[in-house]
């Protein structure tokens, strides 16, 4: 008896481990270690080496002591520094992200610093609609300016320039020296965040909007499968192009209602929030979607690929300028890289968001177009040996 039970035992757990069900979810845990180790360890590769890329616009509207100061400081160091001759057109270029700080000296720069009652001040701005770490670094490097322009444009090198301002030469060594303490930095951020939960939104979003979209496709592969002999391909995609778009409707609904919920709201209103994620939700269908009609049943392992790849490209974590250019140029295609930058603009405040959207319509025209030409291209091979077979006969 006892020995009966155990050869039980043995079939019974023989036969989950030779199901083809429990062997692909194996390869499928074991592809989500590969991919997202060979993807995420070489897209953050040497990361903090490309901190040269991130920019700095130097406005100078001193032409005495700030245009002294300015000249210290650029070139030496690790950032992108640019002049600017506006300040409106610095703060539009920090708007849009085009650089990630704007340093601002007035022209009353030099005449703050010979006024013993006054703090000669250089303003700071950083957009907070931004990943977390763009924020943190160039708070650090406002203090690095500063402190620069105190220990090697001031002390050391303005008793000059202020003789030529006509201050008395007693007066300007004694100025000098001591206006180490007296420039100081005060920071202006646009779009500043008071609750830090906000600042993961984009990626919660597209995390949650991509897996959801994985496993819809997946399950929708499995279905058609199953019907297949009974329904023709153009039958079948059309079937599958409108469960996307009923599944995108309510995946829309239910993600911008919990987000709204939770009390995060858009600067642009829930109407042009839904919109929006419906824009991104139905694109990611539609793409991973396209990933079985090309691979098969291997492209539920390609999707795996391209959700660790829009994670790192998007932005949502670190800025894309310090990516590899192998992956910056990704980042151009990708569906996640204009979700996440709709996201940011509409939760944590930004411009208008035509741009991402206008990005994302191409991307899902151009998707719909490819599943159209691959659907025709398996119909046509189809065709071909029926007609052979028919001449034949």
């Amino acid at each position: 008896m006892l020995i009966h039970e155990q050869n039980v035992c043995k079939i019974h757990f023989s036969s989950p481990i030779q199901s083809p069900s429990v062997i692909i979810g194996l390869i499928t845990a074991l592809t989500f270690q590969v991919l997202f180790s060979l993807i995420w360890l070489t897209g953050y590769d040497h990361l903090t080496d490309n901190v040269n890329r991130l920019a700095i616009a130097v406005v100078n509207e001193d032409q005495v002591v700030g245009k002294q100061a300015v000249q210290s400081i650029m070139g030496k160091l690790p950032f992108h520094m640019k002049e600017e001759a506006s300040l409106d057109q610095a703060m539009t270029q920090l708007e849009e992200r085009k650089v990630q700080m704007v340093m601002h000296i007035s022209g009353n720069f030099s005449k703050q610093l010979t006024d013993p009652t006054q703090k000669a001040v250089i303003t700071y701005a950083v957009n907070e609609s931004n990943p977390s770490m763009v924020k943190s670094v160039m708070q650090s490097v406002s203090s690095q300016i500063t402190t620069s322009i105190n220990e090697h444009a001031v002390r050391t090198g303005m008793t000059q320039v202020l003789e030529q301002v006509h201050v008395p030469q007693s007066q300007a060594s004694s100025l000098s020296e001591s206006m180490s303490a007296r420039v100081v930095a005060e920071m202006n951020n646009v779009h500043p965040i008071s609750n830090f939960s906000w600042t993961m939104v984009p990626m919660m979003l597209l995390l949650a909007s991509f897996v959801g979209c994985m496993q819809f496709t997946m399950e929708m592969n499995k279905a058609a499968k199953a019907i297949r002999q009974k329904c023709g391909q153009w039958t079948l995609l059309t079937a599958r192009s409108l469960l996307n778009i009923v599944a995108s409707l309510i995946i829309t609904t239910v993600g911008t209602g919990m987000v709204a919920l939770m009390g995060v709201h858009s600067q642009q209103g829930f109407g042009m929030m839904w919109l929006f994620q419906l824009a991104y939700v139905i694109t990611f269908l539609f793409v991973a979607q396209l990933s079985f009609y090309i691979f098969s049943d291997a492209g539920a392992w390609v999707n795996i690929a391209l959700l660790s790849i829009q994670l790192i490209t998007s932005g949502a974590l670190l800025p894309r300028e310090l990516l590899p250019s192998f992956y910056q140029k990704i980042s151009e295609f990708s569906p996640g890289t204009y979700a996440v930058t709709g996201i940011m603009n509409l939760v944590n405040g930004g411009p208008a968001i035509s741009d991402s959207i206008h990005a994302l319509l191409l991307i899902l025209t151009a998707v719909i177009l490819l599943t159209t030409v691959i659907v025709g291209g398996v119909k046509l091979l189809q065709r071909k040996p029926k007609e052979h077979g028919q001449l034949a006969s």
